[in-house]
């Protein structure tokens, strides 16, 4: 687990979980598994079949994100940390395209392009993953987050959250019609809202923690209204031609109940207890590597490509849909698993024999130095 000496396979399962939640997004989006709001059209079985499964994912990068809060906020800042996910993010911006072009699959043109050269010199400047952007913002952050919360007391920070969620989360949820400082909780600042509300159930404890009946109704709940409120606001729009916007907003990762889901979830996996051993081992393993998922099906030169290379066409029927769905979810996470995997045992050799040059030892020395000045303070 980030921020920890040891990992703990109840959350590093929930990260792994997250990331499947994520690629089936992606799949049902880069597929035209979901429907479209438009007055007159009503969503067919395949798409209301996806709106059901998008329901259940939309949790996903919160989920993600509360992780980062309940540990990160009892930890120093990182320098080394910061400068690890730099890198693995360059190792494919950089490496990718020249793979694809050398199997044919991209242009020469669209290699040398110079907006996709500065997009992939400078993936977090430009927001190559938008991810990405809004987390190492979030992380810069982190330090004055974390002396915030160390001097909130529980009933300062609650209302603190509270009101961050007002503005953020509470106000676009009940909104017909959008606001313009609402970026869909694809921003730092929404990510600073769950950040602090992982901190404060680290800090202050929470109803939820170790509550699996509790959490799994609030999960199930939270999500099941998300689906029968997508759908209604689809319904409307094709009956009506009104709440075009609003038919949208459920799918928004800021939506009240993709927080309420989120929390449900985190708090569901909180009390699960996996035993050490090979299975624990095997999970923290590949949890290390489930960023690499992101950063590779992600990557601008795969991400609008990969559904058609992995599974074609996709079905026109419900069921054959989905099994097609779970196929290429499965077939991508294994593959990009490895891949990443892989890239870490790279990137091992390569810090080890840095660490065995003059220069490599500085760098080493003086990134040590700035964190533990960091954690003084």
């Amino acid at each position: 687990m980030e921020g920890t000496g040891k990992r703990q396979a109840n959350f590093e399962l929930l990260r792994i979980l997250a990331m499947l939640m994520v690629v089936s997004m992606h799949f049902l989006f880069h597929t035209g598994g979901l429907p479209a709001a438009e007055a007159g059209r009503m969503p067919d079985g395949r798409e209301t079949a996806g709106v059901v499964v998008e329901s259940f994912c939309i949790v996903a990068v919160n989920v993600y994100v509360l992780i980062s809060g309940y540990f990160l906020s009892q930890k120093g800042f990182s320098f080394r940390r910061l400068l690890r996910l730099e890198c693995q993010v360059l190792f494919y911006t950089l490496l990718i395209p020249v793979g694809l072009t050398a199997a044919g699959a991209l242009s020469a043109a669209e290699l040398w392009n110079p907006y996709h050269l500065w997009n992939c010199l400078f993936p977090v400047q430009s927001g190559h993953y938008w991810f990405v952007t809004a987390y190492v913002v979030l992380l810069l952050f982190s330090p004055f987050l974390n002396a915030a919360v160390r001097a909130m007391s529980a009933r300062q920070l609650r209302i603190a959250i509270g009101t961050l969620l007002i503005f953020f989360c509470l106000g676009k949820s009940l909104s017909v019609l959008p606001f313009a400082s609402d970026r869909y909780g694809y921003d730092f600042g929404w990510f600073i809202c769950l950040y602090l509300t992982g901190a404060c159930m680290r800090r202050h404890g929470s109803a939820l923690l170790g509550r699996k009946r509790r959490c799994a109704l609030l999960y199930a709940s939270s999500c099941l209204l998300t689906a029968g409120i997508e759908l209604a606001g689809l319904w409307l729009c094709a009956g009506r031609g009104i709440l075009e916007y609003y038919a949208s907003v459920p799918f928004h990762y800021n939506y009240v109940f993709a927080y309420t889901g989120a929390l449900g979830l985190f708090g569901l996996f909180s009390g699960l207890r996996i035993p050490e051993g090979k299975v624990s081992e095997r999970i923290c393993r590949v949890s290390q590597a489930v960023l690499g998922v992101y950063l590779i099906h992600e990557q601008a030169d795969i991400s609008g490509r990969w559904t058609a290379w992995i599974s074609g066409e996709p079905s026109c029927h419900t069921a054959g849909y989905l099994i097609q769905m779970t196929e290429s979810v499965l077939f991508l996470f294994l593959l990009c698993i490895c891949i990443d995997l892989l890239r870490g045992r790279l990137f091992a050799l390569a810090g080890r024999g840095l660490l065995k040059t003059r220069p490599g030892q500085r760098a080493a020395s003086f990134l040590a130095g700035l964190d533990s000045r960091m954690e003084q303070r």
